[in-house]
């Protein structure tokens, strides 16, 4: 069976990574920068797919091909694939469906329109199949037909999680202003090479994120939450007891810059966070100062690595070796409407 997973831009090698750990993927196409991953598993194990953290959403993929032309003709042309894709093994007289559509780029029909002759298309098949039409139901539908039209490439695939992006975890009951999203936390956590059994520290975690994506992934992890902010520290804490690992993290009132007051030397093996960018702040030279009083406190008591996502790169590469550091890793990905790096520094 064929699935496409998307995810965040940037990300896509941990979710092959992660694919072919859990699921025994093997994989067919990887788009790097464009978070969508084509990969080949057992239909056997895809009850297990919702396991993979790495993603926002997996599609089984019907058809997928290239050269779409971008002419109002061509409209039929888009008719006639989804026609001949199985879209009848999934969508019956007895199920409701909803069709979809997304575009990019340039064409001279709209999203909307490609929905319509896509349904008027399902409907087709079905009735010639089945003798009836399948109830359409825009709101609650059974099935969901994806159709993503990316410049002249065309994916016809059947939504596997409903309307909703896999990235909000059910245990968001506290959203921090400046969240990060939990796939992102994920890939962070598999950058740093962390095992279980080793330690990781969150010193600006906000909602609590990296530490409850850590505490599903390592067993037998000693995991730390902090913030200067008690409100943020109360906010995981619900957070935490809402995803069931509240007793498995470590939360403390803790101003990032003074964490080397807090822990010995060598203390902590991973510090893994999301420090603001400053955007909110209006005032980079603050964040700046933060950022800089915070890597002269970690050097004191990370064993292993720091992981940070940031805006700010360009000034933590500038100022990381004045501190001892050496950025070993780095990587633009996408987040929301930004373009922040993750970098790594040992």
């Amino acid at each position: 069976m064929r699935l496409l997973l998307l995810t965040n831009p940037g990300i896509e090698d941990v979710v092959v990574d992660e694919s072919m750990a859990k699921l025994n993927a093997r994989i067919v196409e990887v788009r790097n920068g464009k978070g969508r991953v084509i990969v080949d598993i057992d239909e056997s194990l895809l009850e297990f797919v919702n396991e993979l953290r790495s993603i926002h959403r997996a599609r089984i993929l019907l058809l997928h091909t290239k050269d779409v032309c971008r002419e109002k003709e061509c409209l039929k042309s888009i008719r006639e694939l989804v026609a001949s894709s199985p879209l009848y093994e999934y969508i019956n007289p007895w199920t409701t469906f909803a069709v979809r559509a997304e575009r990019v780029g340039e064409h001279e029909y709209t999203s909307l329109e490609i929905a319509k002759v896509a349904g008027d298309a399902i409907i087709e098949v079905v009735r010639s199949k089945y003798g009836c039409r399948p109830p359409v139901d825009l709101d609650y539908p059974n099935v969901i037909v994806a159709i993503d039209l990316i410049f002249d490439e065309l994916f016809i695939s059947i939504e596997l999680g409903g309307d909703l992006s896999w990235h909000r975890r059910g245990y968001r009951v506290y959203e921090h202003p400046a969240a990060l999203k939990p796939t992102l936390a994920y890939a962070m956590i598999r950058i740093s090479g962390m095992r279980d059994g080793e330690s990781l520290l969150d010193p600006m975690c906000g909602g609590g994120t990296i530490p409850i994506e850590a505490a599903y992934v390592f067993e037998d992890a000693k995991l730390y939450c902090s913030d200067f902010n008690p409100r943020h520290i109360r906010g995981a804490m619900m957070n935490a007891k809402a995803a069931l690992v509240d007793r498995r993290i470590e939360f403390l009132v803790l101003d990032a810059r003074d964490i080397d007051k807090k822990f010995s030397k060598g203390a902590i093996d991973h510090i893994v966070s999301n420090p603001p960018y400053g955007i909110r702040l209006g005032d980079p030279w603050r964040v700046r100062r933060v950022y800089r009083r915070f890597l002269e406190a970690t050097r004191k008591i990370v064993n292993k690595n720091i992981v940070i996502i940031t805006t700010e790169h360009e000034y933590v590469k500038q100022i990381a070796p004045q501190l001892g550091y050496d950025i070993v890793h780095e990587r633009v990905v996408a987040h929301g409407n930004l373009w922040p790096k993750i970098l790594v520094l040992e």
